[in-house]
């Protein structure tokens, strides 16, 4: 089990930055008007809501259950509503969201179908929901995680939900419309502090030896080219309430 109140400083320091491919679908997607409710699940540091408020300005609310977490989300943002929270149990009545997201974090859920029921609850009729997520096929693909870490794959295979299971989850909490998309960005990183610093969690979740020969991996391929190449990719998962 991993303890993001203790792994929050690293998180702040290292991943403050937003994936533009997923920005930019969630902004064409979620259908924004004027003064729409948005609320992020599992917001953590609050990255993507505080894009989103700033480029729409729409009233939005991010719930995280790390305090930690959250104190950095607060500091980020005073406008934003941050509540100590888990997606299975939204402390909001019902048909109140114009839109809810979360970026990779449904691995985290505990109860996923208690999820998408409370979704579908507080979500306004005809408005979306979009689960940022990884599929079997981006897990085993990372670069360079699984390239450098290659024992991160089997970790993040046995703890992230599959696709299929997830549109299986959605249709029965009453969601249609369900679609999946794929996004991809690719950037020269050249520094590996956030490796050396284990700011992804699955760098917790595998043995030192390998943590190490991973930070080797990458110190060699950084030394030989300057540069070590990043493919960041990622499923969006929408559904819709009818």
């Amino acid at each position: 089990m991993i303890d993001y109140n203790k792994i929050s400083g690293h998180y702040t320091q290292h991943r403050q930055k937003v994936h533009p491919g997923i920005l930019k679908e969630l902004l064409s997607g979620s259908e924004y008007q004027n003064n729409s409710t948005v609320l992020e699940v599992g917001c953590g540091t609050a990255n993507y809501i505080i894009e989103i408020q700033s480029l729409t300005g729409s009233r939005c609310w991010g719930i995280d259950p790390s305090e930690k977490m959250l104190s950095v989300a607060r500091e980020r943002s005073k406008t934003i509503d941050f509540k100590n929270g888990r997606g299975e149990q939204l402390d909001f009545s019902n048909d109140f969201f114009d839109f809810i997201f979360s970026v990779d974090v449904i691995h985290h859920v505990e109860g996923h179908l208690e999820y998408f029921q409370e979704a579908f609850r507080t979500l306004k009729p005809g408005n979306r929901i979009c689960t940022v997520t990884d599929s079997e096929w981006t897990l085993s693909n990372r670069v360079p995680l699984a390239t450098h870490f290659p024992e991160t794959v089997e970790v993040e295979l046995a703890r992230y939900p599959r696709i299929h299971y997830l549109t299986g989850l959605m249709r029965e909490a009453g969601f249609t419309d369900i679609q999946d998309k794929l996004v991809e960005f690719s950037f020269h990183m050249k520094d590996i502090q956030a490796f050396r610093d284990r700011a992804y969690s699955s760098l917790h979740l595998i043995s030192e030896e390998a943590f190490q020969r991973g930070i080797t991996r990458l110190e060699d391929e950084l030394d030989e080219k300057g540069y070590i190449q990043n493919i960041s990719r990622y499923t969006l998962l929408w559904g819709r309430k009818n």
